[in-house]
């Protein structure tokens, strides 16, 4: 990552902040207040480049832009999973907050965002499915 795209990646990061902090979603899970400076900035570098051509990036982002990048960085993130890439604690609190986002949704929001919702939601579950299966799979080999 070039110098200039971390720093936007910092700008962005303030800007989840700021919009996360008050949301019900994060309020109700169980991350610490501390915790909101690491997701937050996980989150600008997972989606930068999604803010290429928002030039000056916003101070906060409204609920919808809140929702597509913590649905995107979701995606990115599960991605990794299935590639069997390591996946942090960070990451957890990630997708636990865009599930939270996705049964969150209701019908004044836009179709494509009620769409990525239930993908999250789908995903996810299927995703929980699997590590099941594959952590049944690996008990399982060892048994007599």
């Amino acid at each position: 990552m070039s110098f200039k795209e971390r720093w936007r990646a910092a700008e962005l990061a303030s800007a989840i902040e700021r919009s996360l902090k008050d949301e019900a979603v994060w309020l109700a899970s169980p991350n610490t207040a501390k915790s909101i400076d690491a997701i937050s900035r996980k989150l600008s570098s997972l989606v930068i480049t999604d803010f290429i051509r928002v030039d000056p990036l916003p101070k906060t982002l409204n609920e919808a832009e809140l929702m597509t990048v913590f649905f995107n960085a979701f995606s990115i993130i599960i991605n990794k999973s299935v590639n069997q890439e390591t996946i942090t604690k960070i990451d957890y609190s990630i997708i636990a907050l865009a599930r939270g986002f996705a049964l969150d949704i209701n019908l004044s929001h836009n179709q494509e965002l009620l769409d990525h919702a239930s993908s999250v939601i789908q995903v996810a579950n299927n995703w929980e499915k699997h590590i099941r299966e594959l952590n049944q799979s690996r008990n399982s080999r060892f048994t007599v």
